[in-house]
């Protein structure tokens, strides 16, 4: 059976706040979700989801949603969950931490286990290296509704641009905004940024560093370098990207193909080993 899933979450702890999923034969099932610490709820997410902090405090917390959510499942067959985007996993994972009931935990583990981003698979079929928004494949599809940041409409969504692009073979992108290769392939095909005395944070890729002022400066040349033409760029996108940067410097970490290092962390505790893995790559921006 399959499930179309879609999650909101804090800004910080990524915590699940809410939970739309709909199935193969449009069985639908909705639910806000109390987090484990309202204190970490902030404006941004209710300006970008529409729920409220008062909504949150009168919801179900985690225990209960997922209990019903496993009721609601059909456990005749073997399932599987899609999603749109690398996000969902760790909003799962974050939450399966403050949860203790038994049935609560086997629903979040199956979705953890069964979870499938389609998003490679779109870019795929759409001839592209970047992931197309989920918003510009329904116009592409005129599937009905749009992006909303609302769990159970993103996941209808979701639901219609997979069936409509199922069998869907395309000779070149449709999309021009996308078709230029915008991530490094090998040093020099890129704009340097201007020389920095004293940079605040470094990035390296094939054996050249990048120097920036401030983090502000690093996520302006990435949104500059990285994103695709035409994309909308806001100061929350440009808040978002240097809040990644700030991440992943500080334990070296890797971020939109670039190993990142703040200066002022190698001047107090000398230089990271030649041979210390890399942290995990952030999500990317779509």
């Amino acid at each position: 059976m399959k499930y179309y899933i879609d999650f909101e979450a804090t800004q910080f702890d990524q915590e699940i706040i809410s939970v739309g999923c709909i199935n193969e034969n449009g069985r639908e099932f909705y639910s806000l979700v109390r987090p484990h610490s309202m204190r970490r709820m902030t404006g941004f997410i209710t300006e970008l989801t529409g729920i409220t902090s008062a909504e949150l405090r009168r919801a179900d917390d985690a225990d209960d949603v997922f209990e019903r959510m496993y009721d609601y499942m059909d456990k005749s067959e073997d399932v599987r969950f899609y999603c749109y985007g690398n996000c969902d996993g760790r909003f799962v994972k974050m939450t399966m931490r403050h949860v203790t009931s038994f049935k609560a935990q086997c629903m979040l583990g199956l979705i953890y286990s069964s979870l499938i981003d389609v998003s490679p698979e779109m870019s795929e079929t759409f001839k592209t290296n970047q992931t197309v928004s989920l918003y510009k494949l329904s116009d592409y599809f005129g599937a009905r509704g749009a992006q909303n940041h609302n769990a159970l409409s993103d996941a209808k969504l979701l639901k219609q641009i997979c069936e409509k692009a199922e069998g869907l073979e395309l000779e070149e992108c449709p999309f021009p905004e996308y078709v230029i290769k915008k991530k490094p392939e090998k040093a020099g095909s890129l704009h340097e940024p201007e020389p920095v005395k004293e940079p605040h944070v470094t990035a390296s890729f094939g054996g050249n560093t990048y120097g920036f002022s401030s983090y502000g400066k690093a996520a302006d040349w990435i949104m500059s370098e990285m994103l695709p033409d035409k994309t909308e760029v806001t100061e929350q996108m440009k808040s978002n990207i240097s809040n990644r940067i700030v991440r992943a410097a500080a334990n070296g970490g890797s971020y939109h193909g670039f190993t990142w290092r703040s200066v002022k962390r190698q001047r107090k505790h000398g230089p990271e080993p030649e041979n210390a893995p890399d942290g995990e790559a952030d999500a990317e921006i779509s």
